[in-house]
Order: C-alpha cells, then sequence, then structure tokens
C-alpha cells in the first residue's frame, strides 16, 4: 500500500475481484472502507478480530486499522470492495446527515455484517449497479456515470445505517484453531508495546512454541513476530499522524521496539520511507 494514495475519485471501487493472494498482506490506510465477501473460504485479521468470513458477509472498517486477509488458495477468493474519503461524505451533504451516515464506522469500527435472504440479495444488486457505474466512469461521459455512481453510495450509506439501527450481533464461525489463534492475537494487543518473546507468549496462554508457532501460520498465514512487528509499525505509524513533533525514539519505545537501528529497517521496509521522513511529511501536512 503506497503511503499516500493519489485518488482519482474520492470513492474507488473493485467489484467482485478474484485475483489470487498469496501470502499474508498486512495494510492499513487512512480511509475508510466497506468490504464485502462474495465466495470462497478466507480467515481476516482485522485489528484484534479474527474473524472468519463465509458469503454473504459485509465488513465496515475504520481507518488505519491493521488488517490482512488469508483466503485459502484452494478456492477462487471473490470480493467487492469500496474506500472512500468521509470527507467526501460532508462535501456531499449537510453535516448532520452526513454524520449520521458515517456513525457506523465511527461508533462500530470494523464490525461484521452477515447478511443473508432479503438483506443479500438487495446488496448484491446495489453492488452489481455501482460497479457497472464505476466501470462507465472512464467512458465518453464520465461524469455523469460518476455522479449517478455517488448517488448509488449513499444509498448503500443508508442501507448500512438501517442494519446498524440496531446493535450488531457477531457471528461466530470459529472452530477451536480459530479460538486459540484468536487468544494469541488478543494477548498481543494487550501487551505489543513489551518486551515480548515466543516463550512468554506461549507461557502466558498455556501452548508450546511449536504449537503456537504452526497454529498461528495455518490460521492467519503469518507468523506470530510478523504479525506483533506490523502492529507495531501501524501503531508508530498513527502516533507520527497524531502527534508529529514527536521524536522517532520516542515513537520508537512507546509501540514496543527495544532498537531504534531494528525499528528504522522495519519501518522503512514495511512503509516504503524512514520514520524521520515520515514523521516529516505528516508535520508538513498538519502545517
Amino acid at each position: 500500500m503506497p503511503l499516500t494514495m493519489q485518488w482519482k475519485y474520492p470513492i474507488e471501487m473493485t467489484y467482485r475481484n478474484d485475483s489470487p493472494m498469496e501470502g499474508a498482506h498486512f495494510h492499513s490506510h487512512a480511509f475508510y472502507e466497506i468490504y464485502y465477501f462474495d465466495s470462497g473460504v478466507c480467515n481476516y485479521l482485522i485489528g484484534d478480530k479474527l474473524m472468519t468470513l463465509q458469503p454473504g458477509d459485509l465488513i465496515l472498517m475504520h481507518g488505519m486499522t491493521l488488517h490482512c486477509p488469508n483466503p485459502s488458495p484452494q478456492m477462487p477468493y471473490v470480493r467487492t470492495i469500496l474506500h472512500f474519503d468521509p470527507a467526501y461524505v460532508h462535501k456531499v451533504l449537510q453535516p448532520e446527515p452526513a454524520s449520521l451516515l458515517l456513525k457506523p464506522f465511527e461508533e462500530l469500527r470494523n464490525i461484521r455484517i452477515s447478511l443473508a435472504g432479503e438483506d443479500r440479495a438487495e446488496i448484491e444488486t446495489l453492488l452489481s449497479e455501482l460497479g457497472r457505474l464505476y466501470a462507465r466512469r472512464s467512458a465518453s461521459d464520465p461524469g455523469a456515470a460518476y455522479d449517478r455512481f455517488v448517488l448509488r453510495f449513499l444509498e448503500l450509506l443508508h442501507l448500512i445505517r438501517e442494519w446498524c439501527r440496531e446493535p450488531v450481533l457477531e457471528r461466530g464461525h470459529r472452530s477451536g484453531k480459530e479460538a486459540h489463534v484468536q487468544s494469541v492475537i488478543t494477548y498481543l494487543e494487550e501487551h505489543y508495546t513489551e518486551d515480548l518473546s515466543l516463550d512468554t507468549i506461549a507461557g502466558a496462554l498455556h501452548l508450546t512454541k511449536p504449537y503456537l508457532s504452526s497454529l498461528f501460520k495455518e490460521v492467519t498465514g503469518t507468523t506470530v513476530f510478523k504479525y506483533l512487528y506490523n502492529r507495531r509499525i501501524n501503531q508508530a505509524k498513527i502516533l507520527f499522524r497524531l502527534e508529529p513533533h514527536r521524536q522517532v525514539s520516542d515513537v520508537c519505545q512507546a509501540v514496543g521496539f527495544g532498537h531504534p537501528a531494528h525499528f528504522s529497517r522495519l519501518f522503512k521496509a514495511t512503509v516504503g520511507v524512514s520514520p524521520e521522513m515520515y514523521r516529516k511529511r505528516m508535520l508538513a501536512a498538519a502545517e
């Protein structure tokens, strides 16, 4: 994921993407995301939640949450994704209706809505229409097609708001293995700023190290420490955005890295620039 997305449009869509994914790809972004799982088999790690998806699952993601899908390579992985800038919703609507439509993203944060029956049919029809209009945005009259796309997108936000009027109950599809991995993720979320070792994690959760390592890899598609390091790097990005005047060494310690050189090396490998360069860009953006 690039450091800053150069958007041509304030709402971006990929409809029924079936491109295969190899390996675990952690990423985060400042915009909001609507993710619809069409078909396949996939465990999705979002923040501190491990979700075992089923077709018809709709996920609302708040900005800057670390997430990583782990789809089965044995089946086509089909998903529809919309990314949007919440500021654009405020631009096209009055403040009160804009706030109401964004409320599910800002208050529920990274929630899954499991759809079936008429609700599932309704959203799939609407997503199909959105996909058709979005594909026409580069045709002979792209402005008109995109304007219609925006109207249907606002309709989608209204639909989501209706589904979120009542408390959203998370549906669990977890096996015993997935429950164990969720306990690991919860532990790492609570202790990622500390000096951790595999011995420490395994001991705290009453698991053997080999079982912990193999189980985490099987379910998430990544290793315990790759997850931990990505969690720390993502938190560093958040701190740089919120407090761009803060020194790199302070952020390094705050997110759990004991050695600045290790932090800088991993940050650059993950984000594409050094922590100091990222901090300077956030500082410039804040001025």
